[in-house]
């Protein structure tokens, strides 16, 4: 009969630093990176705004925009000759920018401009585009149109470096 032995057997040991690892893990998912989730949702936001532009364009016999900016996009409308500013610049959620293809060429987005990069027409037409909601390096998804329909969210398998 072998005596008491002191301290803790080496699978005791493997079990505890296993518990460990799952309970960190678990800690991280839950409070780690939600870029991606951000991306989607305002992407759905921006989505519902663009749909509702087309709709609102026709039924008011007045062209608007959307001026967009790497980290917030604003609502214009064109009045009396003018870009007008319907609300205040909506701000991207931290760590998610975005990136605008006009012509399958990247097109620059500088903060400060006074007219619209984006336009929903009267005549129901807008701008054909695609624009990227990104977490450089990574793309989450993009929004794309071909300037006739409403715009659709195009998400890749895999983010990839945009």
């Amino acid at each position: 009969m072998r005596g008491s032995s002191l301290g803790f057997t080496l699978i005791e040991l493997m079990v505890v630093i296993v518990l460990i690892g799952v309970l960190v893990s678990m800690v991280h998912i839950s409070q780690g990176d939600n870029r991606a989730r951000d991306a989607q949702q305002e992407a759905q936001v921006l989505l519902g705004l663009m749909q509702g532009l087309r709709e609102k364009a026709v039924l008011d016999g007045l062209e608007y925009g959307l001026r967009l900016e790497p980290e917030a996009y604003q609502l214009m409308r064109y009045e009396a000759d003018t870009w007008q500013s319907v609300e205040a610049p909506v701000q991207l959620p931290s760590g998610v920018v975005l990136s605008l293809s006009l012509e399958g060429r990247s097109h620059s987005l500088t903060a400060g401009v006074d007219t619209p990069q984006l336009l929903w027409l009267s005549s129901d037409e807008n701008t054909p585009f695609t624009l990227h909601l990104d977490s450089p390096p990574l793309r989450w998804l993009s929004i794309s149109s071909d300037g006739l329909g409403d715009p659709l969210i195009e998400v890749p398998e895999t983010p990839h470096e945009g």
